[in-house]
């Protein structure tokens, strides 16, 4: 199984994304961990950037956090996976098209899960929730939290493996 991790945009979300993969059945997986290009140089973080650096190809699962949530989107020329889990989309920083591109997921049949803290100040549960209700491979479970930081690892952990189960 080929797994892609794309952190969030502070360095610290690469451990924290690794926390979170060992509460999963994906702990022995072939992990590709994502690091950003900004991270190794004073440039600004930019999305476009950042998806020119991912790498290609088809992965069984990506999951991501925060920025990673739109740099994954508009990265699917270039990535294709079979289950996509979302952590703390970054709602605010999205675009009006690049919001068009959260729905469009259920299009292409494979499931998705998004955890989302029910007042992330970069977009709440409602906020997502009322984007993807509805839709028939999209799941959106809420968790609390209003600092969009999702410390509770163990949780998290167990949302994703009971999503698998359901699969």
């Amino acid at each position: 199984m080929k797994i892609l991790a794309i952190p969030g945009k502070m360095p610290a979300t690469k451990a924290w994304l690794e926390k979170i993969i060992a509460q999963t059945p994906w702990k022995h997986e072939e992990i590709t961990l994502h690091n950003f290009s900004a991270w190794g140089s004073d440039d600004e973080f930019s999305v476009a950037t950042e998806v020119q650096s991912l790498p290609c190809g088809h992965f069984d699962v990506v999951i991501t956090k925060s920025i990673g949530t739109l740099i994954t989107l508009k990265a699917q020329r270039k990535i294709s996976w079979d289950k996509l889990v979302f952590i703390g989309v970054a709602w605010s920083l999205y675009s009006d098209q690049d919001k068009a591109l959260l729905p469009a997921l259920d299009n292409q049949g494979k499931p998705v899960l998004i955890i989302q803290e029910n007042h992330d100040p970069f977009g709440s549960f409602q906020e997502i929730n009322q984007v993807v209700s509805g839709k028939k491979c999209i799941k959106c479970i809420e968790v609390s939290g209003e600092r969009h930081q999702y410390a509770d690892v163990e949780q998290i952990g167990s949302i994703i493996s009971n999503w698998l189960e359901s699969l």
